[in-house]
């Protein structure tokens, strides 16, 4: 997290002036605790003011803890809280006690418990050792969506309770998207002065990049040898260009720093007429100067769709896999010094490359190049890059070069002796094997990969059993998260239906694959596909005659495990091909049951409509009613009851649902529970 902060530029000399005089920042600074949020758009400086704010003006005396979020890297909640709790910890050591009773329960996996992370903070923050602390979050907007909601509940949650009255304090910054900013005005009333609009700002900013302009010219001036005349002229003309930015004045100084130019009034006229006048512009120019379009499209696909920025070793490796690569002597690879030359060179300022990893520039290149449509291949004029790549086809690209990559270990010679080749030719070659190991499924199933693509083939050698990869990847994916294994003596349809690698799995059946073969845990290519979600290789499977009412070592069938699972499109089909709906596991759970006790309330509606028995019971006797009153699911224990579940219904120990309700304090339960039998009662005494 350190290094993502030291990496952003430092302000220059009188900018972040405006933001430091506004009165919502002094208010800030002087109330003891609440949030401030700082929006502005794109390039106007947000990280840059964070960074100063840090290290030059926060008040020392308060612990201060920082998060700067970035796109597809640095993009969890988790990441952030374990930064935080990092911080927080290493300069007041008392406060992890906090932490060691859900560390000695957890354990590593502690780190992974975003729900854990979040008490965590919250109750080191509100110990009064902890004393002031102050908390800034930069570029929310480039949290993970999927994280974003989450984040700002925790966020507004303690501010709103235990916390107002503390000594807690949160800086926040993004873009002004009103999807962010409006999660805020409920806190308007206990923090009228919350947010400060830089994008309202722009005359205050663009006289502090005025300053900049001035700044960087006198540099110019010196280093290029300029007339007075000249350089008054530069700084003229361009501080009179609309829309600037602080990313628009880096561009344009590092196009003017080249020094192509005639220095002359005439010359230096001509040359601001045709410099770039809006940052998208400034992108098209870079990208424009090369002349290899094929290697710059190949290496910016990477680069978007990478799961997490690659070295330079790996870039390597990767943009030198051409289709045609049968074996590690097909391959034309520079040395990692010259590489990163050259990859600087296609790309210019398009990536910046920090701590030997690539990245895009800035976030607004990204979005440059990233098109809107899902197609993976688009037909677009040569000269234009802006929203050229689908991210589609920038997984696609990726995919295939992880299949081409992992294919190449699949050759005749013996697996070790082959790798001490390999070190010997290519010192780099392996560096790709980790991430490619990792996350080639993942790529493989964004891309949605077309069934008769090239890659399918050679896709399907790698699931199968026998291959010198599938085993290699199995016991390097062990190692971390991205990759679990339905078992590594399995099937290529088995691997195909358990990864959702749908082209994969119809050339497997087209070849005759057993589509009753079994996993490690006794599940069906069926059984795979649709716990996990899989439709188009659900469909398939039945499609072939897949034996629907198939089991596992715990008995549960394929809609068993598309009920437990929350997977409502899978359900309804299994249930429309005519799948048991009363089939239970070998403790008598029905799918019902499952879907009770998971929370997935669509799924409960689904199956009572379709005639699920509401009060089967396991070998407990649980009912669906019980279990949902159980663990707390309020909805699905109000739509259990309209539609008649029993509440008076005991397992074998005597409990009602509304005893365990009590029992594990679910009050909105018990009252529900409570109210039903009231109702029970009247109709008793008015039927008496």
């Amino acid at each position: 997290y350190e290094w993502y902060k030291d990496r952003v530029e430092d302000r220059a000399k009188n900018t972040c002036l405006w933001f430091l005089k506004h009165d919502n920042f002094q208010k800030w600074m002087n109330q003891e605790s609440g949030p401030l949020l700082v929006t502005a758009d794109p390039g106007c400086g947000k990280s840059v003011l964070a960074k100063y704010l840090i290290d030059h003006e926060l008040p020392q005396p308060a612990t201060i803890c920082y998060f700067f979020f970035k796109d597809q890297d640095q993009n969890t909640s988790r990441q952030a809280l374990c930064a935080l709790l990092h911080q927080l910890f290493a300069q007041k050591p008392a406060l992890i006690k906090h932490a060691m009773p859900q560390f000695n329960k957890d354990g590593q996996a502690l780190s992974k418990s975003t729900a854990s992370l979040w008490e965590i903070l919250r109750d080191a923050t509100k110990d009064p050792e902890a004393g002031p602390v102050i908390i800034v979050l930069d570029a929310l907007d480039e949290c993970a969506e999927s994280e974003f909601e989450n984040l700002i509940r925790n966020v507004k949650g303690q501010l709103r309770h235990g916390h107002i009255g503390s000594k807690l304090k949160y800086l926040l910054t993004c873009r002004p998207y009103e999807q962010i900013t409006l999660q805020f005005h409920s806190l308007l009333h206990s923090f009228p002065d919350i947010r400060i609009p830089g994008e309202e700002e722009s005359e205050a900013i663009s006289q502090e990049i005025n300053h900049v302009i001035t700044y960087r010219i006198n540099q110019l001036s010196v280093q290029q040898k300029l007339t007075p005349e000249i350089t008054s002229n530069l700084n003229t003309k361009l501080r009179s260009i609309p829309h600037r930015t602080y990313l628009w004045v880096y561009l344009i100084f590092k196009h003017l720093e080249e020094g192509i130019y005639k220095k002359t009034k005439k010359g230096i006229e001509s040359t601001i007429d045709t410099l770039p006048g809006s940052i998208s512009e400034a992108y098209e120019r870079i990208l424009n100067k090369s002349k290899e379009r094929q290697a710059v499209e190949k290496a910016l696909s990477i680069v978007l769709a990478a799961h997490r920025p690659l070295t330079v070793a790996e870039m390597n490796v990767a943009t030198s896999l051409v289709k045609t690569s049968q074996n590690t002597y097909d391959l034309d690879m520079e040395d990692t010094e010259s590489f990163k030359l050259r990859i600087r060179s296609l790309c210019g300022l398009f990536i910046s490359i920090h701590h030997d990893r690539v990245y895009f520039l800035h976030q607004t290149a990204r979005e440059f190049l990233l098109s809107e449509t899902a197609s993976p291949a688009i037909s677009l004029p040569l000269s234009s890059w802006q929203r050229s790549i689908s991210l589609r086809r920038a997984h696609a690209t990726l995919a295939e070069l992880c299949v081409i990559y992992l294919d190449l270990f699949n050759s005749n010679y013996k697996f070790m002796r082959e790798i001490e080749e390999i070190r010997l030719r290519h010192k780099n070659f392996l560096d790709f094997l980790d991430y490619a190991a990792k996350n080639w499924i993942e790529h493989f199933r964004e891309a949605h990969i077309d069934d008769d693509a090239a890659i399918v083939p050679s896709t399907m050698r790698i699931c199968d059993p026998d291959s010198k990869i599938r085993s290699l990847c199995y016991k390097i994916a062990q190692g971390g998260t991205n990759l679990r294994s339905p078992g590594k003596d399995t099937t290529e349809l088995i691997w195909a239906s358990y990864f959702g690698l749908t082209a994969v799995a119809k050339l497997c059946l087209e070849k005759g694959s057993n589509i009753e073969a079994k996993g490690i845990y006794g599940e069906t290519p069926l059984s795979l596909a649709a716990s996990r979600d899989y439709a188009d290789i659900v469909k398939m499977l039945l499609e072939k005659g897949a034996d629907i009412e198939a089991t596992n070592k715990r008995g549960e069938t394929p809609l068993w495990g598309a009920a437990a699972n929350g997977h409502a499109d899978i359900v309804k089909m299994l249930l429309d091909n005519g799948a048991d709906i009363e089939a239970a596991d070998k403790y008598r759970q029905t799918s019902l049951y499952w879907a009770a006790l998971e929370g997935h309330a669509d799924i409960v509606k689904l199956l009572l409509e379709k005639g699920a028995d509401i009060e089967a019971t396991d070998e407990n006797g649980e009912t669906p009613l019980w279990g949902a009153a159980a663990y707390g699911f309020t909805d699905i224990v109000k739509l259990l009851l309209e539609n008649g579940a029993d509440i008076e219904a005991t397992d074998n120990k005597g409990r009602t649902p509304l005893c365990r309700a009590a029992a594990n304090r679910n009050a909105d339960i018990v009252k529900m529970l409570r109210e039903r039998e009231a109702e029970l009662e009247a109709e008793r005494r008015h039927s008496g």
